[in-house]
């Protein structure tokens, strides 16, 4: 298992398959940076670590919202705040103005409950 030094933040095992999850992407992080490695001899350790980062940030946003979003949320919703991957192309409205600072009051007390509601009380 990953541990807390690792990933950073002392809830990691409070949750089993969140220490699963954890273990499972560091490990997918590890595997691509291993590969990148072997395609670009010359490339720094800085260097392939950030790009099998942005590699696996874009798996996450692939099951995110091709597999996990649709299954929460209605089309209606996906559509009205343009949360469909896009059939062809790239996302062109970036804004770097954006900030992922502390989460809100309203997201903490509505949408995370939600979340949590959603782990089961059992390991099987």
């Amino acid at each position: 298992m990953v541990s807390f030094i690792e990933i950073g933040d002392s809830r990691c095992t409070e949750q089993p398959q969140l220490a699963v999850m954890h273990t499972l992407w560091a490990r997918e992080h590890n595997r691509i940076a291993s590969k990148l490695s072997s395609l670009n001899p010359t490339w720094s350790d800085e260097s392939i670590f950030q790009e099998a980062r942005r590699i696996v940030i874009a798996e996450i946003q692939h099951i995110t919202y091709n597999e996990f979003l649709p299954n929460i949320l209605n089309s209606t919703t996906i559509s009205q705040y343009s949360l469909a991957p896009l059939s062809s192309g790239f996302f062109t409205n970036y804004s770097s103005s954006l900030t992922s600072g502390p989460i809100s009051n309203e997201f903490a007390t509505a949408a995370f409950r939600m979340g949590h509601s959603m782990v089961q009380g059992v390991v099987q």
